[in-house]
């Protein structure tokens, strides 16, 4: 079991609070829903994607941002390790020097849905991305100092840190991945809903930054290089104020390496939540997530580093478990009437990541969205 930062904490105790005031706020005004505008629990908590459909003519535009902090310690399976066993094992065959401190990703997303029919919307998802990466040299105990260059070896790889021996920070930034596709109606009903949605991502985030002449880390390139297919199969139902969903998600690499010559690890996703509405504009959540994600597959096919664990590819990927806590509301009427705002943090419960990585510390979710022309079923 992960132990929680001091941010994280913070980040918990001020989404309770938050959760707290909007449910005494909301009971104090609920009234009975009559019916003539929208609910603010038709719409999966803010981490949920691909969860809902619009009714033909309709269109929505929406804003999502995720920031996700992963830091010290290091963890190895379930347990934290010291920087002797990192220097040691986590850049094997060579020997480490450096190790994350902090790692920041930054997600600013454009949602765009747009239905011909009832059973048949269409998306499209634009997004922008930074990585900054803060790393410390190890500290070690039992073998001194260590070899600065990560025993880098012949064949184009470098091992050196590009002139760093201290710690420092390194960022980029630019446009990721774009998700695109349909999602389709399998069934509805007056409360229930099921939807399949074959979602693709088109290779449009840049994975060649170089720092110093050699390829970053495998972690701070902003996309996977290679055209991925997104299939989901969500389900959500509804009893008077109480809702639940559940989907299950994939990421499948169609392409056996991108241009640098590696390809990310599969992800598959499972997660179900359940909301309670306290009016027609506000309810609030709780969600678990579980995630398993394969290693990185091939090589930098240029000069690279072998000096901290995130410069190799077995380092990335796992198993991951986390538990969801949010909020959503919207304008039932007026002339912001289908304005959506919504909010979620994801904490980390379990981590058994591959290889040797920085402990995550949790994930926070806000989106805005805005219906035109008819409302989300």
């Amino acid at each position: 079991m992960t132990t929680l930062s001091r941010p994280c904490i913070s980040a918990v105790r001020a989404a309770c609070a938050a959760i707290a005031l909007a449910a005494l706020t909301a009971t104090a005004y609920a009234d009975p829903h009559n019916g003539s505008g929208p609910l603010a629990d038709t719409h999966a908590p803010a981490g949920v994607m691909f969860d809902h459909m619009h009714k033909a003519g309709s269109s929505m535009i929406g804003f999502r941002y995720a920031n996700t902090s992963a830091g010290s310690p290091t963890v190895h399976g379930i347990h934290t390790v010291t920087d002797d066993v990192i220097a040691e094992r986590g850049c094997a065959p060579h020997t480490c020097s450096m190790k994350t401190t902090d790692m920041t990703m930054n997600m600013y997303m454009l949602d765009i849905m747009y239905a011909p029919t009832d059973w048949v919307t269409l998306m499209v998802m634009p997004m922008w991305m930074t990585h900054d990466m803060t790393m410390a040299p190890l500290r070690l105990t039992q073998h001194g100092r260590g070899d600065e260059h990560g025993g880098g070896h012949a064949g184009g790889h470098s091992g050196g840190h590009g002139g760093h021996s201290g710690p420092h920070a390194h960022g980029v930034d630019g446009w990721g991945d774009t998700i695109f596709g349909p999602e389709l109606r399998l069934a509805h009903g007056p409360n229930y809903h099921l939807q399949f949605a074959p979602m693709f991502s088109a290779p449009t985030g840049k994975v060649d930054f170089k720092q110093n002449g050699v390829f970053t880390r495998y972690g701070m390139q902003l996309g996977s290089g290679t055209w991925d297919f997104w299939p989901s199969l969500t389900y959500t139902g509804r009893s008077d104020r109480l809702t639940w969903g559940a989907q299950l998600l994939g990421i499948v690499r169609m392409e056996k390496e991108n241009e640098p010559g590696y390809r990310l690890g599969d992800v598959f996703q499972a997660t179900g939540w359940v909301s309670y509405l306290f009016a027609d504009w506000i309810s609030a959540s709780i969600r678990g997530l579980y995630t398993e994600q394969g290693k990185i597959e091939g090589h930098y096919n240029g000069p690279h580093n072998h000096s901290s664990p995130p410069d190799l590819q077995f380092n990335y990927g796992g198993q991951f478990w986390d538990i969801g806590f949010g909020v959503n509301t919207v304008v039932p009427s007026g002339p912001l009437k289908g304005l959506r705002l919504s909010a979620e943090w994801l904490q980390p419960v379990q981590d058994h990541p591959n290889g040797f990585q920085p402990r995550r510390d949790g994930t926070i979710w806000a989106n805005a969205s805005m219906a035109f022309w008819g409302f989300a079923r």
